[in-house]
């Protein structure tokens, strides 16, 4: 994923008729008549501004036929990135994943630029927002190994690891908390030369989501996953950082209420049961070997001050957690996982 200052004045909220116009040329869409933005889930409803502010997104109604129109964001809107994003996304649809179909353009295309802006046009995919249940988080599990094991055929872009990621956050972090990014910057130096002595450079590369969080799963009423979505930031490196991402946000940190930002309060100590109980599912479908179970805790750790640095950016807490959280970080770090697979 590239790490890119967020745009000052950047809009990220409107859609207006000359999006709409250009929209259902591109696609050759009768009857398009509204932008929705908001999502629906049962009876709770999410303005789509208020849930993200990384690009513009919208709902769009088509005779009897809905579909979900999303900008790129700034990020990562360069044409070789999105090339590889749009393919893997196809290539995991073709492989039987829950991965929404890619609407092509007229012209065959699966994405489409005009006003300097690129976007994706998916079919709309009706499901239910992850509510914290063990039987959604079991299913998050096991999709996500379904994914890796999938090894879909990409080709690299940048091909960064969960410490690359981790400094380039840390660098970002040094305009606007210098205090909090020092301390990273201490964290992180001996946590890769361990990562590294362990062998994590050896590790098996393949294409990962990139984002692999709560907000980009949708589940039926049964917990089965219906769709996984927003892969932006894939990549093609260990799948360690898909699986540390993954357990962070499922299984440790905490979102603010219809928002994709992090809570200013969050648990004080690892729910290290919440923790095996998602790696068990995903060791029964693709289980992980004794080297990657080794470097885990310290993928885990990077992508912990990834995310850290992520809210602070964003806002979403003050700097005083980064004392608060440092425990929750060693206890990460320095986690032994046992029942390795042979």
């Amino acid at each position: 994923m590239p790490v890119r200052e967020k745009p000052v004045f950047k809009d990220f909220l409107n859609l207006d008729d000359r999006v709409l116009g250009l929209v259902a040329d591109r696609y050759g869409l009768a009857g398009v008549d509204c932008f929705l933005p908001i999502l629906l889930d049962g009876d709770r409803c999410t303005l789509l501004d208020v849930r993200s502010e990384t690009s513009k997104k919208a709902v769009l109604e088509a005779g009897d036929r809905k579909y979900f129109l999303k900008q790129i964001p700034w990020y990562c809107d360069d044409p070789a990135r999105i090339a590889m994003s749009t393919r893997l996304q196809e290539g995991l649809r073709r492989s039987g994943l829950p991965v929404p179909r890619l609407v092509p353009t007229v012209d065959g295309d699966l994405w489409t630029s005009f006003r300097g802006e690129s976007f994706v046009l998916f079919d709309y995919v009706r499901g239910l927002r992850y509510r914290g249940e063990r039987a959604q988080r079991r299913a998050a599990a096991q999709v996500l190994a379904r994914l890796h094991r999938c090894r879909a055929a990409v080709d690299a872009v940048s091909s960064e690891d969960v410490f690359t990621l981790a400094a380039d956050h840390v660098t970002l972090l040094r305009k606007v908390v210098p205090e909090a990014a020092s301390v990273f910057e201490e964290l992180l130096t001996p946590l890769e030369r361990r990562a590294r002595n362990a062998g994590f450079g050896e590790l098996p590369a393949t294409a990962v989501h990139g984002d692999f969080n709560p907000w980009n799963l949708l589940f039926a009423a049964g917990h089965r996953v219906t769709a996984v979505v927003d892969f932006d930031n894939c990549d093609v490196q260990s799948r360690l950082h898909d699986v540390a991402e993954a357990v962070l946000t499922f299984c440790v940190l905490r979102y603010a209420e219809d928002s994709t930002n992090f809570a200013v309060r969050q648990p004080a100590a690892v729910d290290w049961a919440a923790v095996t109980d998602f790696l068990a599912a995903y060791d029964e479908v693709a289980p992980l070997s004794g080297r990657e179970r080794a470097c885990l805790p310290f993928a885990l750790g990077a992508v912990w001050i990834e995310l850290t640095c992520l809210g602070l950016l964003r806002h979403d807490f003050g700097p005083g957690v980064v004392d608060r959280w440092r425990p929750v970080f060693r206890s990460l770090a320095e986690r032994t996982f046992s029942g390795e697979a042979p």
